[in-house]
C-alpha cells in the first residue's frame, strides 16, 4: 500500500489522458503510447484537449484539409480518442465533441456514401464505419442515432435481422418446449468471403485454461440444468442459414447494445438481449473479442438468475484473466476490437470485483481492486466490513507516495466527510478535479445549503457537462431556492443526456405544471411513464396533465394505472370526475341523448368504454368512495340508463349515511345532493308514467327523514329548503296518483 507500483511517467501520462477532470480508472498498462498516439494524431487536425467548453468550435476547414490526403486518419484518430473515452471514469464533453466531428469524417469517406476506391473491401469498409458509429452513440447513450447507424451497417452487408419466435427449451429436464426469442438473418448478397475467425470451441477451451486459481472460488462450478443457449425444436425454426461472418456478428451485438441503451433497466431488457447475443454464441467460428463480448453479456444476463449465478460468476473471471494469456495471439485479440463495446482490462475487473463482492467473497473482491489501483472500490470493502479506520489508514499510506493525487484526497474526504480534503483536491489539481466539485455540491446539499451547493455544481458542470446527475442535483437545488426557470434547463439537460431518467422527465413536467404549461407537462409525463411504469405517482401527474389537455383515453389508463400499482388503495376521484365530464360533453356536442350509440365515431366509442372500465374498477377497488357511485350515476344518466343511474345514486346514499353529514356542512352538501338527484329521478319517473307509487313513498320517506336529521343544524341551508319543496312536490304528486287510483277502482 504505502509502496508507488507506477512509474513517473506513466502516472505523468494518466494525468495527460484526463480530459476534462475526469481520472482514469484503474491501473492502465502503458499509457504512453495511447498518450503519443493522441498526440501525434489530433495535433495536425487541430483538436486541443486542455479545454471543456462544450461548445467550442473546432475549424472544420482545417480538419477537411488535413483529411483529404490521407482519409484513414480519421478513423484512427477516432479509435483512439474513444480508447481514451473508455479509459475514464465517465463522459467528457470535449472527447464528445471532437468525436462528433470526426465520425462524420469518417463516413465521408469510408461509408456506402464514399467516393474512394476501395475495391473489394468497399462493403466491409462502410459496413464497419456506420457499426462504429453507432458504437460511438452508445457509449454517449444516444440509442436513437445508433439505431439509424446500425440499420446502415446491416444494409451494407446485405443482412436483414429480425426476431421470432420458435419452440424450444431452456433447461436440460425440460420436458414441453415453450416458445423462444430467436434472431433470424436473411442475406441479399452472397457471402463476401471475409473471414469469420477462429474455432469457437477452440477459443472457449483457451478461456478455460486462463482460468487463475482462487481459493474463494473453489467448489464453484459452471454446470447447471440451465442450458447456456435454448435447444431448439427442429422445423421450428431459429436455424442459422448459414455461418455468420465477423462483422455480421459484431452488427448482431451491436443490436444487442442497442436494446440495452434504447430500452428501459427492467426484467425484461436482459431477455430481449438474448436472442442476439446467443445467435453469436451459436456460431461454429467467431473473432476472439466477439466471441468474448457476447460470453460477457450472456454472463451478465445470467448473474441475475440465482440458478446460474455460479456459472455467470466463473465465466466473467475467465474472461477477466483471458488478455493476458498468451493464446490466443494479440493480433487476433485486435480483430474486430473497435467494432465491438468489450470493456478495457481495468473495467473489466472492477466489474469482477463487483460480482464477487455482491456474492460476499470480500477478500478475493479487496485483493483485485488492490491490484489494480481501485482504490475507491476497495474503500466501499472496508466501509461494508465497518472497518474504517483501517480504510483512512489506507488513504493516507497512499497519499505518503502520491501527495498530489485529487482522486486520492476525495476519497479521504469521503470516509472523514471533511470538506477540507476536497478544498486541498481542488488545490492540487489546479481546478480541473470535478470530483472535488461534486463531493462539495453533496456536502452542501447534505446541509441543506442549497445556494452553496449550486455553486459547485456549476463549477464541475462547467469542466464536464456531459454528467447528467449533476445537471439532475442542481435542478433539485434551484428548486430548492425558487429559481424555476433555472431549474427546468438543468432538467432537461439530465434528460437530453439520460433519456431514461423518468424523474427527470417528472420534475420537468412538475415545474410545467406549476407554470401552467399543460401541454409542455403532458409530453414530459409520456416520457416519463416509459421510464418509471412502477411509480403511481408519476402515473397520477401523467393523468391529470392528459386530462388538462383534453386526452381523455391516456387519462382513463392513468387512472386504472394508479389504482393498479396501489392495490386499489388510491382511486383518482377528481380525475374520473373531468373524465365524466368530458364524454358528457362530447356527447352533446355529438348531438347524442339517452342510449344513442357513437355509430361510426370510434373515438368516442373507446372514450366511452375508457370510462365504464375506469368507472368499474374504481368502484370495486379497496379505496373507493361513495364519490365514486354519484360519478357512476352522472355515467348512466348520460348513456341513458336510467335503472342503473338510480342504484348508483343508491348505493352512494349508503355510504354516505355512515358519515357525520349532520355536522359537517361539505358532507351534508355531498349527500344532500345526492339524496336530491334519486328523489328527482322517483318523481320524474312517477310524472312520466314510467314510475311506480312505492318510488313516490321511497322518495318522501328518505327526504322526510333526512330532512329531521338535519333540521338542527342544516336548517338555513339551501339545499335543506330544495329538499323541503321537493318533500311537498313528492307528496303532492303521491295524493294525485291516489286519487288517480281510486277514480279508476269506482
Amino acid at each position: 500500500m504505502g509502496r508507488d507500483t507506477v512509474s513517473n511517467g506513466d502516472r505523468w501520462a494518466r494525468q495527460q489522458l484526463a480530459v476534462d477532470g475526469e481520472e482514469v480508472t484503474g491501473k492502465v498498462r502503458l499509457p504512453q503510447y495511447l498518450l503519443l498516439a493522441r498526440t501525434l494524431l489530433t495535433a495536425p487536425l487541430g483538436l486541443s484537449f486542455m479545454h471543456s467548453k462544450e461548445d467550442e468550435p473546432i475549424d472544420g476547414d482545417q480538419v477537411s484539409e488535413v483529411l483529404t490526403d490521407l482519409p484513414s486518419w480519421s478513423w484512427w484518430t477516432a479509435r483512439v480518442l474513444l480508447t481514451n473515452q473508455r479509459l475514464l471514469n465517465r463522459s467528457a464533453a470535449t472527447l464528445r465533441s471532437a468525436l462528433s466531428m470526426l465520425m462524420p469524417q469518417v463516413l465521408k469517406f469510408f461509408g456506402p456514401e464514399s467516393t474512394l476506391e476501395l475495391g473489394d473491401s468497399r462493403r466491409n469498409l462502410a459496413a464497419a464505419a456506420e457499426l462504429e458509429c453507432a458504437l460511438v452513440e452508445h457509449v454517449y447513450s444516444s440509442p436513437h442515432t445508433a439505431l439509424g447507424h446500425l440499420q446502415a451497417a446491416g444494409q451494407a452487408l446485405g443482412m436483414q435481422t429480425s426476431v421470432e419466435g420458435a419452440m424450444g427449451v431452456r433447461t436440460a429436464h425440460q420436458v414441453d418446449p415453450k416458445a423462444q426469442l430467436v434472431i433470424s438473418t436473411s442475406h441479399i448478397a452472397q457471402d463476401n468471403g471475409y473471414s469469420s475467425g477462429e474455432d469457437s470451441a477452440a477459443l472457449d477451451s483457451m478461456s478455460l485454461g486462463s482460468q487463475a486459481e482462487s481459493s474463494e472460488l473453489k467448489g464453484l462450478t459452471t454446470d447447471s440444468d440451465v442450458l447456456s443457449a435454448p435447444r431448439m425444436v427442429e422445423g421450428s425454426g431459429g436455424a442459422v442459414k448459414r455461418p455468420l461472418g465477423g462483422l455480421e456478428q459484431a452488427v448482431l451485438l451491436g443490436w444487442a447494445q442497442q436494446v440495452k441503451k434504447g430500452t428501459s433497466a427492467d426484467e425484461l431488457q436482459a431477455w430481449q438481449m438474448a436472442p442476439y447475443v446467443e445467435a453469436v454464441l451459436r456460431q461454429q467460428r467467431s473473432h476472439p473479442v466477439i466471441r468474448a463480448s457476447a460470453k460477457l453479456l450472456q454472463a451478465r444476463h445470467e448473474r441475475t438468475r440465482t440458478r446460474t449465478l455460479e456459472r455467470s460468476l466463473m465465466h466473467l473471471q475467465q474472461l477477466a484473466e483471458a488478455p493476458i494469456q498468451p493464446h490466443p495471439p494479440a493480433m487476433a485479440r485486435l480483430r474486430h476490437a473497435f467494432g465491438v463495446l468489450f470493456p478495457l482490462r481495468a473495467a473489466l475487473r472492477k466489474e469482477l470485483g463487483e460480482q464477487l463482492l455482491s456474492t460476499g467473497l470480500v477478500g478475493a473482491a479487496m485483493g483485485l481492486f488492490e491490484e489494480e489501483d481501485l482504490w475507491d472500490s476497495l474503500i466501499i470493502c472496508y466501509r461494508l466490513l465497518h472497518k474504517l479506520p483501517q480504510a483512512q489508514q489506507l488513504v493516507q499510506a497512499r497519499l505518503q507516495v502520491t501527495p498530489d493525487d485529487a482522486s486520492l484526497l476525495c476519497a479521504l474526504g469521503d470516509i472523514t466527510l471533511d470538506d477540507k480534503h476536497y478544498h486541498k483536491a481542488w488545490e492540487v489539481s489546479k481546478g480541473r478535479s470535478t470530483r472535488a466539485q461534486r463531493s462539495l455540491a453533496r456536502s452542501a446539499q447534505r446541509q441543506q445549503h442549497w445556494e452553496e451547493a449550486e455553486g459547485h455544481w456549476e463549477k464541475a458542470l462547467g469542466l464536464n457537462p456531459l454528467f447528467s446527475q449533476g445537471w439532475f442535483a442542481m435542478g433539485y437545488c434551484c428548486m430548492k431556492t425558487h429559481r424555476t426557470q433555472r431549474a427546468l434547463e438543468a432538467f432537461t439537460r439530465c434528460a437530453q443526456q439520460e433519456p431514461d431518467n423518468g424523474e427527470a422527465w417528472n420534475n420537468i413536467a412538475a415545474i410545467h405544471l406549476q407554470l401552467q404549461h399543460a401541454p409542455e407537462a403532458f409530453s414530459a409525463l409520456s416520457e416519463a411513464v416509459k421510464y418509471k411504469r412502477d411509480s403511481w405517482q408519476t402515473w397520477a401527474n401523467y393523468g391529470q396533465a392528459a386530462a388538462q389537455t383534453g386526452n381523455n383515453l391516456p387519462a382513463a389508463r392513468a387512472v386504472q394505472k394508479v389504482m393498479e400499482l396501489t392495490q386499489g388503495q388510491r382511486v383518482e376521484v377528481d380525475m374520473l370526475a373531468v373524465l365524466v365530464q368530458q364524454m358528457q360533453n362530447s356527447r352533446q356536442e355529438h348531438g347524442m341523448q339517452g342510449s344513442d350509440t357513437p355509430g361510426a365515431d370510434h373515438t368516442q366509442q373507446q372514450l366511452e368504454q375508457a370510462v365504464a372500465a375506469a368507472l368499474k374498477a374504481a368502484s370495486a377497488a379497496a379505496g373507493s368512495t361513495p364519490a365514486v357511485w354519484g360519478l357512476y350515476a352522472q355515467y348512466y344518466r348520460s348513456m341513458g340508463f336510467q335503472v342503473s343511474a338510480k342504484e348508483a345514486l343508491l348505493k352512494q346514499i349508503r355510504g354516505l349515511q355512515g358519515s357525520s353529514w349532520q355536522k359537517d356542512s361539505a358532507a351534508f352538501e355531498t349527500y344532500a345532493r345526492a339524496s336530491l338527484q334519486l328523489c328527482q329521478s322517483y318523481v320524474e319517473a312517477v310524472s312520466s308514467g314510467q314510475g311506480t307509487a312505492q318510488n313516490l313513498a321511497s322518495a318522501r320517506m328518505h327526504l322526510r327523514t333526512t330532512l329531521q336529521q338535519a333540521a338542527q343544524t342544516q336548517a338555513e341551508s339551501e339545499l335543506y329548503h330544495q329538499m323541503q319543496e321537493l318533500l311537498q312536490e313528492a307528496e303532492s304528486l303521491e295524493h294525485t296518483e291516489a286519487e288517480k287510483r281510486r277514480a279508476e277502482k269506482s
